[in-house]
């Protein structure tokens, strides 16, 4: 059997999310097509004007037309706010407000250019919805699209879909396990790098629990069904992970908020104008000017998002390729009495030569470090689950657990408590020692974690799929404040929302798919290691390309940054508009010259965001 990346499985039971509906594309096309339409038509009778001055009319005409190309569609979703009392559309309805002042007034550029900004600062943050579901593609592709039911001894291949809970199934090496169950008989190394986060292959027997989506390395398993489909753990990331995306706040409601307050005010102050002064012109010119185009950009110039980064008190860090390597490596060699390191290293090198196996690999890589030639075995017998049993310059020698040497009739270091991830090493009858393996903490996590807490992050958590007794190691190393291990990707997210609910706001740091709940659901999501793991990209906010952590503290204080830029746009623009309503009322703008001043304020909101180029490292 082989496993094939589904791209709509039916039982994962959600509609496909790779590609948008054929309502978001068309509306989505509507909107862009309506904008770059616009643009072409205000950049041709511009040009025209320029170029030929005599044929004003048309220059003018085809300006208008760009006007009502892009202001008709939030004309349009303005009267649907006023007739159905929707307040989200406030912004659209003020915005439509400004277009009809301006076009009017005959400034069609202005007519054109209000709506355009207001278009781009929506599509900036329909993206982030488009990421969670680039993140619900990826879980997807984990899933296996066949299965082997095993039933009166007869092998038969049917969709995962298919299956019921108290079936069974066979799992041949290399093969992805297609549903959540019990493992009946047959032992195995199985990758579940997927679902836990972990480098290390969990060795899996009879009464071992295991997950859909993961996969067998060797040995032939039987597991009885327990759960398929939206009942997996899988199942339930996808599930998860599509509540998220739809319960997502538009940061574009904050500005919503606002132009539901100035609309009321706008339109009162020109009609005050307009009975005051009986000036029509001044009563458009303070609609123009009241226009929110530079509030509109104050956001999506200085990067809203940076708002959240630069409130977070408390750090949440996947442990596994996050904050260590990623990998085992080899910590000790603790030889037995009367064998040297090298000679122990060197016969469980050659007995982990040619596996692919990551214990093999760190034990075969140790000893090419320290200088020993490593020979191929000239017999090699994997031990499912268990070890390897090779054949060394002829006689046998065997690299695994401690239960593979119990069963070939050793005892090693008996009542001694050990790890069970070290490995040991026999030589015939003869016990040689034990390898202590570990996934070491990054080189520049620690200081790098520390200069976190001196920007104001006041707690940090390490959250981990692994045992308890290894995360409280690195965790201790690292000096986090507390360590939750043992964990599914669905409890990762219950553990971010603990975090929220007791008051933080919560930053959360993975690089895998066991973690893109978590990176959803947390206030920040930062995706480190991304370029190999489109998952967790689609799941977070924030991206950093390669592993090095001393690129968080680089973040926050981009973020404070950016978080400072964006409230200097937004008092800019609010005091801008209100001193040239001022103006406008007074009758020393009038609409053409408002428009102007309009533009004016939009350049410096650009300006002052463009001081985020010059961040200093």
């Amino acid at each position: 059997m082989t496993s094939v990346a589904l791209g709509a499985s039916s039982d994962l039971n959600l509609p496909a999310s790779g590609s948008l509906s054929a309502e978001e594309r068309r509306r989505i096309s509507v909107r862009l097509g309506a904008g770059l339409t616009g643009t072409a038509l205000l950049a041709l009778g511009t040009l025209l004007l320029y170029l030929a001055p005599d044929q004003w009319q048309l220059g003018e005409l085809i300006r208008g037309l760009a006007a009502a190309v892009v202001g008709v569609p939030i004309l349009l979703s303005g009267v649907r706010g006023i007739v159905t009392g929707d307040t989200r559309r406030a912004t659209d309805q003020l915005v439509a407000t400004a277009v009809l002042a301006a076009a009017a007034s005959g400034d069609f550029v202005t007519a054109t250019l209000i709506p355009l900004f207001l278009e781009v600062g929506r599509l900036f943050e329909e993206r982030s919805s488009l990421g969670a579901r680039a993140a619900i593609d990826g879980i997807r592709s984990l899933a296996a699209r066949q299965a082997i039911r095993w039933r009166n001894g007869v092998e038969e291949r049917v969709d995962p879909a298919a299956l019921a809970v108290g079936d069974e199934i066979l799992v041949r090496p290399g093969e992805r396990i297609p549903v959540d169950g019990t493992v009946l008989s047959g032992n195995a190394a199985v990758d579940q790098s997927a679902v836990t986060g972990e480098s290390r292959q969990e060795d899996v027997g009879p009464g071992s629990p295991v997950f859909a989506g993961t996969v067998a390395l060797d040995g032939l398993l039987r597991i009885q069904v327990r759960g398929v489909g939206t009942d997996t753990v899988l199942g339930r990331v996808v599930r998860l992970l599509a509540d998220l995306e739809r319960a997502t706040v538009p940061v574009l409601r904050l500005f919503e908020r606002r132009a539901g307050v100035w609309l009321p005010l706008t339109l009162t102050l020109a009609a005050t104008t307009l009975f005051f002064s009986e000036d029509l012109s001044r009563a458009i010119a303070v609609l123009v000017v009241a226009a929110p185009t530079a509030l509109v950009v104050a956001g999506p110039a200085a990067m809203v998002a940076a708002m959240a980064a630069s409130e977070v008190d408390t750090l949440i860090l996947d442990k596994t390729g996050t904050v260590t390597v990623g990998a085992p490596a080899v910590t000790e060699v603790l030889p037995a009495a009367g064998v040297s390191a090298e000679e122990l290293l060197g016969v469980a090198a050659a007995c982990g030569f040619g596996s692919l196996h990551p214990v093999s690999r760190a034990v075969v890589a140790e000893a090419r470090a320290r200088g020993l030639a490593v020979a191929p075995p000239s017999d090699v017998q994997e031990r499912p689950g268990l070890g390897v049993v090779a054949q060394v310059e002829g006689e046998a020698c065997a690299l695994g657990r401690r239960a593979l040497l119990v069963d070939l009739g050793l005892d090693p270091d008996a009542g001694k408590v050990t790890d069970d991830s070290d490995v040991w090493v026999a030589q015939g009858k003869r016990l040689l020692g034990r390898i202590v393996l570990r996934d070491e903490p990054r080189a520049e996590a620690r200081a790098a974690l520390g200069e976190m807490r001196a920007l104001g992050i006041e707690r940090l958590v390490l959250l981990t799929g692994d045992r308890t007794a290894i995360a409280r190691e690195v965790g201790n190393a690292l000096g986090v404040d507390d360590v939750v291990a043992e964990v599914l990707p669905a409890q990762k997210l219950e553990v971010v929302r603990a975090e929220q609910a007791a008051g933080h706001s919560v930053m959360m740091v993975g690089d895998g798919v066991n973690d893109a709940l978590a990176l959803a659901g947390a206030d920040v999501g930062v995706a480190i290691g991304a370029e190999v793991n489109e998952v967790a990209l689609g799941g977070a906010d924030v991206a950093l390309l390669g592993a090095d952590l001393g690129r968080l503290p680089l973040l926050v204080r981009l973020a404070d940054t950016t978080r400072a830029v964006m409230g200097q746009n937004v008092w800019l623009a609010f005091g801008l508009a209100t001193v040239l309503i001022a103006l406008a009322a007074a009758g020393v703008l009038n609409p053409l010259s408002g428009a102007l001043a309009q533009s004016a304020a939009v350049v410096g909101v650009v300006v002052n965001s463009a001081r985020i180029l010059r961040f200093d490292r």
